[in-house]
């Protein structure tokens, strides 16, 4: 069960409230918990001031509410994401900016503003996007790794919503433009160097980079514009891979007029029997006294198939061969 507070609890309200009632007590607490009027105790307010918004962007939205109201925190977690609630996934900053005015943003980027961490100003930066690259991991037995096999892998992608043709908004309605970047997308940092100036450009942390603010997010994508499908690609894996080889796979996409790579990570599931050590595949194998003191011939797995060893006379425990 969850140890996360009621949303209707932190908003002062009960679970019949209206639109009109949950916007009041947003106001009225964004007010009382903003970390620039709480001098006193603004770490307090930050964790106040953030605990009310998540409340805020769940019960605010028709959609988020009823799965909260069906399932609890549960219904809401994959629009949250692994690591919970965070500042990104706000998506009612024109609300903010009704209660505190536009000049709350503004100072954003380099004068110590709250929203500089609230809306991930270090997280997002100023440098380049990391380089986007597509990995897969498959499992194989180490049967499959000894002598090699060609299979049928699902490699997913992302494809334009159908639902809100990349928009992300739900049906009837439609994304405004970001106050924040006026909907460029992105944001300029001056920084003094010297007797110079530098300028940065980079995302814009409200809209991500987008230039839209959505108010009411798609069903079906929700609110990312995209989807997520599966393709399916060959990747034929040579004799003798060990576990965590990686093999790149180019594949055709649009008609083979275009060439992906595609990078496959193995994974060789454990044996019963066999374990491998480099390039040996080993095995125990339990006889009797009399064959050890006086030499056999003993059959044993291998992943050929059976085999007939010959034990030779005064083996010894943990012999070798």
């Amino acid at each position: 069960m969850s140890d996360k507070k009621d949303y209707y609890e932190i908003l002062g309200l009960n679970r019949t409230a209206s639109k009109e009632e949950i916007k009041a007590a947003y106001r009225a607490l964004a007010k009382k918990f903003h970390p620039d009027l709480n001098k006193d105790n603004p770490k307090l307010a930050e964790v106040k001031f953030k605990e009310i918004s998540e409340a805020y962007e769940v019960l605010i939205d028709e959609d988020k509410r009823a799965r909260y109201d069906q399932y609890g925190h549960a219904g809401v977690a994959s629009d949250f994401g692994k690591e919970g609630f965070t500042w990104r996934d706000f998506s009612h900053v024109s609300d903010l900016e009704d209660i505190f005015g536009h000049d709350i943003f503004s100072d954003f980027f380099g004068r110590g503003s709250i929203f500089s961490d609230f809306f991930g100003a270090r997280r997002w930066g100023f440098g380049q996007p990391e380089e986007y690259v597509k990995r897969v991991q498959v499992e194989i037995t180490l049967n499959q790794a000894y002598r090699g096999i060609s299979t049928e892998v699902a490699v997913p992608h992302m494809e334009i919503c159908a639902e809100c043709s990349g928009s992300g908004a739900a049906k009837g309605t439609v994304p405004k433009t970001c106050t924040n970047c006026k909907g460029k997308g992105e944001m300029q940092q001056e920084q003094l160097q010297g007797f110079g100036r530098i300028i940065k450009i980079g995302a814009c942390p409200i809209c991500r980079g987008r230039g839209k603010i959505i108010d009411h997010s798609c069903l079906n994508c929700h609110g990312s514009g995209e989807v997520q499908k599966l393709d399916k690609i060959n990747v034929k894996i040579p004799p003798g891979v060990d576990n965590g080889t990686t093999l790149k796979v180019t594949a055709d996409k649009a008609g083979g007029r275009l060439k992906e790579d595609i990078y496959v990570s193995l994974s060789v599931q454990p044996h019963p029997i066999f374990h491998r050590q480099g390039s040996d595949i080993y095995m125990e194998k339990t006889i009797k006294l009399t064959e050890a003191v006086l030499g056999s011939k003993v059959e044993v797995p291998t992943l050929d198939g059976n085999a007939l060893m010959k034990i030779p006379p005064g083996t010894q425990t943990d012999s070798l061969f």
